[in-house]
């Protein structure tokens, strides 16, 4: 919990030793990965990250499993963006997601 509180300050947290359990597919959970491994302050769109979990041009479904995520700050889909913009951010909304990206430093909003 205070490392969600610090998050939540500003601080730089690291969330890579929480192990979370939640049925994925191989697919998903390769894209849980290397969305794992995207830098604080930086972003990919979702097919440099569909790509990066191994299946370039499934950028649709990388899509899908951003907007499915239960776990936004643990599998940190707000730093994935459209290839023509920031994109969308389910239901918590795209203000959300601009706000968690200038949060970590991300200054191309």
């Amino acid at each position: 919990m205070d490392r969600l509180v610090a998050y939540f300050a500003g601080q730089e947290v690291s969330f890579d030793d929480v192990e979370l359990e939640h049925e994925r597919t191989p697919f998903q959970q390769e894209l849980a990965r290397a969305l794992q491994g995207v830098p604080r302050g930086e972003v990919v769109t979702y097919g440099e990250l569909a790509a990066l979990a191994g299946r370039p041009g499934a950028a649709r479904a990388a899509g899908t499993f951003c907007a499915q995520n239960a776990l936004p700050i643990f599998v940190p889909c707000h730093r994935v963006v459209a290839s023509t913009g920031l994109g969308s951010y389910g239901s918590s909304g795209v203000e959300y997601k601009r706000r968690l990206l200038a949060l970590e430093g991300y200054a191309a909003l």
